[in-house]
């Protein structure tokens, strides 16, 4: 595969898809992850089983195994089609900063289901524990990402938000 030749102005429409579509995952494993917590502590303490049958739980596992592959598939798009630049007028700290966002985000997004999966599939219990520290994590970097873009749309003015909206 070649090398984008410039950046596009926008992402594409299945960058974007894919963004929002894990975005809403994203959102409902934190939302319901707590089920799941409490079918592993039921498991733990008697062997019981049944809680891993509910939808909420398997949507957790489900979810979180989506989350992985949809992930890699956005690194491979970003690779092959690349994606728009950041602003030039942008402050260097801020560049950093939206940087190390989206390598914390991309990073969790892989490990935290990979770690799930090693701790549900596997009973590794220190993956267990670094899942659940995973969480607290996810959500400030969410709402870091979440606060960036509306920084930059409603403060700076600038074209970030709109790229991955309509632009």
């Amino acid at each position: 595969m070649s090398a984008i030749a410039s950046a596009p102005k926008s992402y594409s429409t299945i960058q974007k898809a894919l963004h929002w579509l894990v975005a809403a995952m994203i959102v409902g494993q934190l939302v319901l992850g707590e089920t799941m917590t409490d079918a592993w502590r039921a498991f733990e303490k008697s062997g019981d089983l049944t809680g891993f049958s509910s939808p909420v739980v398997l949507f957790h596992i489900w979810g979180g195994l989506s989350i992985v592959a949809f992930a890699v598939w956005r690194l491979v798009l970003r690779k092959t089609q690349g994606v728009p630049e950041i602003p030039a007028e942008e402050p260097a700290m801020l560049k950093l900063a939206a940087a190390g966002t989206h390598i914390g985000l991309y990073a969790l997004m892989v490990l935290a289901p990979i770690s799930g999966a090693l701790a549900y599939f596997g009973g590794v219990d220190a993956a267990a524990e670094v899942h659940e520290i995973m969480k607290p994590l996810m959500i400030l970097l969410v709402a870091a990402h979440v606060a960036g873009a509306l920084y930059q749309h409603f403060w700076l003015k600038t074209d970030v938000l709109k790229r991955m909206t309509h632009g």
